[in-house]
């Protein structure tokens, strides 16, 4: 099953916070079991990965040799320099397994194509069902998505070293790709330059809509990390509905308003 609504010509309309939150929070009551299960799934998929890069690297055992160290001690001050000191002593074997489990994840990266499809049939038609979280591993897509994947990869990782702002803007203005490449048909690259293109129009617009849909995925993290897997879907419905509003469909009534 193929679901591919072609955009109008960009307009760009500004997007309107409330409206935004207002309708994300509709959505994602309606879906949220389909975002309970695309995040549970990347974050098995995310543990399974680190483990075997920790273990690769041996950043395991040495976390095991730090934990045994510390053991049954309650003093703040040892732990904390016991702590810098490892850090400081296996910095590169730290940044090879971040950057290698990273690197591994990009594969999971169709989820988020296949939970955009899902937020549209959600929004359009009512219902949807799990077969379409997987929609954007069939080739159609998936080559397109890794392409995007691989590109921001790399720019992020960059930005962030640039003193973190580059990585945020990039952050920022890369949002709507995914949704570039199931909804309009783009490649990987042509998505990624259509997201910044848009975006940088109303890009502090979109930085606040995706901070605080950001904090309230990471919310989760308060209730012992389990409840993410709940939370974190309604940044992606945030993100879903920024590109509806930015961009729209061609059977939405709010593609309209780009047209006149």
């Amino acid at each position: 099953m193929e679901i591919l609504d072609r955009p109008n010509p960009i307009f760009n309309r500004k997007p309107d916070f409330g409206e935004i939150f207002g309708e994300s929070k509709e959505l994602y009551q309606k879906l949220f079991g389909y975002g309970a299960i695309a995040v549970l799934i990347y974050l098995v998929a995310s543990a399974i990965v680190g483990f075997v890069f920790e273990s690769a690297t041996g950043l395991n055992a040495l976390s095991q040799q730090l934990a045994e160290e510390l053991e049954g001690s309650r003093d703040f001050n040892t732990i904390y320099e016991k702590a810098i000191d490892f850090y400081s002593d296996n910095t590169a074997v730290a940044l090879i397994t971040r950057f290698g489990t990273d690197f591994i994840l990009l594969l999971s990266f169709p989820l988020a194509g296949g939970f955009m499809l899902v937020c549209r049939e959600m929004d359009r038609d009512g219902f949807s069902s799990v077969s379409t979280l997987f929609e954007g591993f069939k080739p159609y897509y998936w080559s397109r998505l890794m392409v995007l994947a691989l590109i921001y990869f790399v720019l992020s990782k960059i930005g962030l070293f640039l003193f973190v702002i580059p990585g945020i803007y990039i952050w920022v203005a890369a949002v709507l790709g995914c949704p570039f490449v199931m909804f309009g048909g783009k490649g990987g690259v042509d998505a990624l330059k259509s997201s910044v293109n848009l975006v940088n129009q109303n890009w502090f617009e979109v930085f606040k809509i995706l901070l605080v849909a950001t904090l309230i995925g990471w919310a989760g993290y308060l209730i012992c990390c389990v409840g993410r897997v709940f939370t974190y879907p309604f940044v992606f419905v945030t993100v879903y509905m920024l590109y509806k509003h930015m961009v729209g469909f061609d059977d939405d009534p709010i593609s309209e308003i780009g047209e006149n």
